[in-house]
Protein backbone atom coordinates (compact mmCIF):
# COMPACT_ATOMS: atom_id res chain seq x y z
CA UNK A 1 0.00 0.00 0.00
CA UNK A 2 2.87 2.40 0.78
CA UNK A 3 4.42 1.65 -2.60
CA UNK A 4 1.19 2.61 -4.35
CA UNK A 5 1.02 5.86 -2.38
CA UNK A 6 4.63 6.69 -3.26
CA UNK A 7 4.04 5.98 -6.96
CA UNK A 8 0.85 8.06 -6.96
CA UNK A 9 2.68 10.93 -5.26
CA UNK A 10 5.52 10.75 -7.78
CA UNK A 11 3.09 10.81 -10.69
CA UNK A 12 1.20 13.78 -9.23
CA UNK A 13 4.44 15.67 -8.63
CA UNK A 14 5.58 14.96 -12.19
CA UNK A 15 2.29 16.23 -13.58
CA UNK A 16 2.49 19.42 -11.52
CA UNK A 17 6.10 19.98 -12.53
CA UNK A 18 5.28 19.41 -16.21
CA UNK A 19 2.44 21.93 -16.06
CA UNK A 20 4.61 24.48 -14.30
CA UNK A 21 7.42 24.11 -16.83
CA UNK A 22 5.04 24.27 -19.77
CA UNK A 23 3.30 27.34 -18.39
CA UNK A 24 6.56 29.19 -17.77
CA UNK A 25 7.55 28.65 -21.42
CA UNK A 26 4.20 29.83 -22.77
CA UNK A 27 4.14 33.64 -22.92
CA UNK A 28 0.38 33.47 -23.51
CA UNK A 29 -0.40 31.41 -20.39
CA UNK A 30 -2.31 33.09 -17.57
CA UNK A 31 -0.26 34.03 -14.54
CA UNK A 32 -0.96 35.00 -10.96
CA UNK A 33 0.02 38.55 -11.95
CA UNK A 34 -2.78 38.56 -14.54
CA UNK A 35 -5.27 37.23 -12.00
CA UNK A 36 -4.19 39.81 -9.47
CA UNK A 37 -4.24 42.71 -11.94
CA UNK A 38 -7.69 41.79 -13.23
CA UNK A 39 -9.30 40.48 -10.07
CA UNK A 40 -10.42 37.39 -12.00
CA UNK A 41 -9.84 33.77 -10.92
CA UNK A 42 -6.86 32.17 -12.63
CA UNK A 43 -9.08 29.19 -13.49
CA UNK A 44 -11.33 31.45 -15.60
CA UNK A 45 -8.28 33.04 -17.21
CA UNK A 46 -7.03 29.55 -18.05
CA UNK A 47 -10.33 28.71 -19.73
CA UNK A 48 -10.22 31.98 -21.68
CA UNK A 49 -6.60 31.30 -22.67
CA UNK A 50 -7.56 27.86 -23.94
CA UNK A 51 -10.39 29.28 -26.06
CA UNK A 52 -8.11 32.09 -27.28
CA UNK A 53 -5.42 29.61 -28.37
CA UNK A 54 -7.92 27.20 -29.95
CA UNK A 55 -10.20 29.68 -31.72
CA UNK A 56 -8.40 32.98 -32.26
CA UNK A 57 -5.18 31.51 -33.60
CA UNK A 58 -7.07 29.67 -36.34
CA UNK A 59 -7.39 32.95 -38.24
CA UNK A 60 -4.85 35.24 -36.56
CA UNK A 61 -1.18 34.83 -35.79
CA UNK A 62 -0.37 34.42 -32.14
CA UNK A 63 -0.06 37.82 -30.52
CA UNK A 64 0.38 38.51 -26.88
CA UNK A 65 -2.81 40.28 -25.79
CA UNK A 66 -0.82 43.10 -24.16
CA UNK A 67 0.27 44.23 -27.63
CA UNK A 68 -3.22 45.71 -28.05
CA UNK A 69 -4.51 48.26 -25.49
CA UNK A 70 -7.19 47.03 -23.05
CA UNK A 71 -9.76 49.52 -24.31
CA UNK A 72 -9.47 48.09 -27.83
CA UNK A 73 -10.21 44.52 -26.73
CA UNK A 74 -13.71 45.47 -25.58
CA UNK A 75 -14.48 46.41 -29.22
CA UNK A 76 -12.57 43.57 -30.86
CA UNK A 77 -13.75 40.51 -28.94
CA UNK A 78 -17.54 40.73 -29.51
CA UNK A 79 -17.22 40.79 -33.30
CA UNK A 80 -14.54 38.12 -33.39
CA UNK A 81 -16.51 35.95 -30.95
CA UNK A 82 -19.53 36.19 -33.23
CA UNK A 83 -17.39 35.30 -36.28
CA UNK A 84 -15.91 32.31 -34.43
CA UNK A 85 -19.31 31.11 -33.22
CA UNK A 86 -18.40 31.43 -29.54
CA UNK A 87 -21.07 31.22 -26.89
CA UNK A 88 -21.66 34.22 -24.60
CA UNK A 89 -19.82 32.34 -21.83
CA UNK A 90 -16.83 31.67 -24.10
CA UNK A 91 -16.85 35.32 -25.17
CA UNK A 92 -16.85 36.39 -21.50
CA UNK A 93 -13.92 34.08 -20.70
CA UNK A 94 -11.88 35.25 -23.71
CA UNK A 95 -12.60 38.88 -22.84
CA UNK A 96 -11.50 38.35 -19.24
CA UNK A 97 -8.33 36.60 -20.41
CA UNK A 98 -7.26 39.20 -23.00
CA UNK A 99 -8.04 42.10 -20.66
CA UNK A 100 -6.02 40.46 -17.87
CA UNK A 101 -3.17 39.63 -20.24
CA UNK A 102 -3.15 43.15 -21.62
CA UNK A 103 -2.40 44.47 -18.12
CA UNK A 104 0.91 42.62 -17.65
CA UNK A 105 4.11 42.05 -19.58
CA UNK A 106 4.81 38.50 -20.80
CA UNK A 107 7.30 36.46 -18.84
CA UNK A 108 9.02 34.99 -21.92
CA UNK A 109 9.54 36.01 -25.55
CA UNK A 110 7.17 34.71 -28.20
CA UNK A 111 8.57 32.09 -30.54
CA UNK A 112 6.06 31.49 -33.33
Amino acid sequence: MKTFALIASAIALSAITACTVQQSNDPFAPTQAMAQASGKPIEDLGKGHSIFMRQCTQCHEKRIPNEIPSKEWRHIVPGMAWNAGLSKEEERLVTEYVLAASKVKPSAPVNN
